[in-house]
Protein backbone atom coordinates (compact mmCIF):
# COMPACT_ATOMS: atom_id res chain seq x y z
CA UNK A 1 0.00 0.00 0.00
CA UNK A 2 1.27 3.39 -0.91
CA UNK A 3 2.60 5.97 1.44
CA UNK A 4 -0.70 8.49 1.14
CA UNK A 5 -3.28 5.58 0.62
CA UNK A 6 -1.80 3.82 4.45
CA UNK A 7 -2.53 7.53 6.11
CA UNK A 8 -5.93 8.28 4.87
CA UNK A 9 -6.66 4.45 5.46
CA UNK A 10 -4.88 5.06 9.81
CA UNK A 11 -7.45 8.61 9.90
CA UNK A 12 -10.32 6.70 8.74
CA UNK A 13 -9.68 3.82 10.72
CA UNK A 14 -9.28 5.90 14.03
CA UNK A 15 -12.36 7.61 13.10
CA UNK A 16 -14.71 4.45 12.45
CA UNK A 17 -13.14 3.37 15.90
CA UNK A 18 -13.79 6.14 17.90
CA UNK A 19 -17.60 6.64 16.07
CA UNK A 20 -17.69 2.61 16.87
CA UNK A 21 -16.53 3.36 20.87
CA UNK A 22 -18.96 6.35 21.48
CA UNK A 23 -22.20 5.02 20.24
CA UNK A 24 -21.77 1.61 21.26
CA UNK A 25 -24.93 1.73 23.44
CA UNK A 26 -27.03 2.09 21.20
CA UNK A 27 -27.46 -0.86 19.01
CA UNK A 28 -26.82 -0.75 15.53
CA UNK A 29 -26.31 2.85 15.84
CA UNK A 30 -22.38 3.14 15.18
CA UNK A 31 -23.26 1.69 11.44
CA UNK A 32 -25.11 4.67 10.36
CA UNK A 33 -22.04 6.69 11.19
CA UNK A 34 -19.43 3.97 9.97
CA UNK A 35 -21.05 2.75 6.59
CA UNK A 36 -20.86 6.78 5.41
CA UNK A 37 -16.86 6.81 6.43
CA UNK A 38 -16.76 4.12 4.52
CA UNK A 39 -17.98 5.40 1.42
CA UNK A 40 -15.50 8.51 2.17
CA UNK A 41 -12.88 6.16 2.38
CA UNK A 42 -13.56 4.64 -0.88
CA UNK A 43 -13.97 8.01 -3.14
CA UNK A 44 -11.15 9.52 -0.91
CA UNK A 45 -8.65 6.77 -2.02
CA UNK A 46 -9.59 6.85 -5.65
CA UNK A 47 -9.22 10.21 -5.59
CA UNK A 48 -5.64 10.00 -4.36
CA UNK A 49 -4.63 7.74 -7.17
CA UNK A 50 -6.68 9.86 -9.92
CA UNK A 51 -9.14 7.28 -10.47
CA UNK A 52 -13.03 8.45 -11.19
CA UNK A 53 -15.27 7.19 -8.92
CA UNK A 54 -17.63 6.25 -11.62
CA UNK A 55 -15.10 3.84 -12.72
CA UNK A 56 -15.17 2.42 -9.53
CA UNK A 57 -17.01 -1.13 -9.12
CA UNK A 58 -19.49 -0.25 -7.00
CA UNK A 59 -21.06 -3.23 -6.49
CA UNK A 60 -18.41 -4.76 -4.93
CA UNK A 61 -17.66 -1.90 -2.76
CA UNK A 62 -21.42 -2.13 -1.40
CA UNK A 63 -20.80 -5.81 -0.49
CA UNK A 64 -17.53 -5.24 1.39
CA UNK A 65 -19.84 -2.10 3.54
CA UNK A 66 -23.19 -3.76 3.52
CA UNK A 67 -21.78 -7.27 4.14
CA UNK A 68 -19.40 -5.69 6.70
CA UNK A 69 -21.63 -4.13 8.48
CA UNK A 70 -24.08 -6.99 9.01
CA UNK A 71 -21.51 -9.18 10.04
CA UNK A 72 -20.25 -6.66 12.67
CA UNK A 73 -23.39 -6.20 13.75
CA UNK A 74 -23.11 -10.10 14.41
CA UNK A 75 -20.18 -10.06 15.72
CA UNK A 76 -20.58 -7.19 18.24
CA UNK A 77 -24.26 -7.91 19.47
CA UNK A 78 -22.85 -11.59 21.81
CA UNK A 79 -20.72 -8.79 23.44
CA UNK A 80 -23.16 -6.12 23.60
CA UNK A 81 -24.58 -7.14 27.23
CA UNK A 82 -21.01 -6.16 28.80
CA UNK A 83 -21.19 -2.41 27.93
CA UNK A 84 -17.29 -1.72 28.15
CA UNK A 85 -15.79 -4.99 26.39
CA UNK A 86 -18.98 -4.26 23.59
CA UNK A 87 -17.23 -0.73 23.57
CA UNK A 88 -14.02 -2.62 22.49
CA UNK A 89 -15.31 -5.03 20.51
CA UNK A 90 -17.11 -2.37 18.40
CA UNK A 91 -13.96 -0.68 17.84
CA UNK A 92 -11.98 -3.51 16.77
CA UNK A 93 -14.36 -4.83 14.18
CA UNK A 94 -14.68 -0.77 12.83
CA UNK A 95 -10.68 -1.06 12.38
CA UNK A 96 -10.78 -4.41 10.84
CA UNK A 97 -13.30 -3.56 8.09
CA UNK A 98 -12.16 -0.14 7.48
CA UNK A 99 -8.53 -1.95 6.95
CA UNK A 100 -10.22 -4.40 4.57
CA UNK A 101 -11.94 -2.27 2.86
CA UNK A 102 -8.79 -0.22 2.18
CA UNK A 103 -6.97 -3.22 1.36
CA UNK A 104 -9.55 -4.63 -1.17
CA UNK A 105 -9.76 -0.99 -2.85
CA UNK A 106 -5.89 -0.93 -2.95
CA UNK A 107 -5.60 -3.82 -4.77
CA UNK A 108 -8.43 -2.80 -7.28
CA UNK A 109 -6.84 0.11 -7.92
CA UNK A 110 -3.48 -1.50 -8.45
CA UNK A 111 -4.52 -4.26 -10.74
CA UNK A 112 -7.84 -2.83 -12.15
CA UNK A 113 -7.76 -5.77 -14.81
CA UNK A 114 -8.21 -8.02 -12.55
CA UNK A 115 -10.23 -7.64 -9.24
CA UNK A 116 -9.61 -9.13 -5.83
CA UNK A 117 -12.14 -11.78 -5.37
CA UNK A 118 -15.58 -10.51 -4.38
CA UNK A 119 -16.34 -10.23 -0.67
CA UNK A 120 -18.62 -13.35 0.98
CA UNK A 121 -20.76 -12.86 4.39
CA UNK A 122 -18.47 -15.69 5.71
CA UNK A 123 -15.11 -14.62 4.80
CA UNK A 124 -16.25 -10.98 6.93
CA UNK A 125 -17.51 -12.88 9.86
CA UNK A 126 -14.03 -14.45 9.91
CA UNK A 127 -12.11 -11.72 9.50
CA UNK A 128 -13.84 -9.98 12.34
CA UNK A 129 -13.67 -12.90 15.08
CA UNK A 130 -9.71 -13.30 13.90
CA UNK A 131 -9.43 -9.78 14.73
CA UNK A 132 -11.46 -9.95 18.19
CA UNK A 133 -9.24 -13.02 19.26
CA UNK A 134 -6.09 -11.70 18.27
CA UNK A 135 -7.10 -8.90 20.16
CA UNK A 136 -7.38 -11.17 23.27
CA UNK A 137 -11.27 -10.52 23.89
CA UNK A 138 -13.59 -13.02 24.13
CA UNK A 139 -13.53 -16.34 22.97
CA UNK A 140 -13.07 -18.26 19.90
CA UNK A 141 -16.25 -19.83 18.68
CA UNK A 142 -14.64 -21.90 15.98
CA UNK A 143 -15.51 -20.92 12.39
CA UNK A 144 -11.65 -20.17 11.72
CA UNK A 145 -9.77 -17.74 12.37
CA UNK A 146 -8.23 -16.58 8.93
CA UNK A 147 -8.37 -12.99 8.27
CA UNK A 148 -9.42 -13.72 4.48
CA UNK A 149 -11.83 -16.76 5.37
CA UNK A 150 -9.46 -19.29 3.90
CA UNK A 151 -10.26 -18.29 0.54
CA UNK A 152 -6.11 -18.67 -0.43
CA UNK A 153 -5.19 -15.04 -0.99
CA UNK A 154 -1.47 -14.73 -0.95
CA UNK A 155 0.24 -12.51 2.14
CA UNK A 156 -0.98 -8.39 1.91
CA UNK A 157 -4.20 -9.39 0.02
CA UNK A 158 -7.72 -9.08 1.18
Amino acid sequence: MERKARRITNVYSGVAAVTAFVTQPIPGGDELIVIPIHYALVVRLARARGVSVFKLPWRSIQRVIWYGAAARLVANFSMFVVPFLGAFTNSITAIALTEYLSRWMDEFLSHPEQPPPEVTMESLKALFLGAIKKAGIGKDKGGGSKPNGGAGSTEGKP
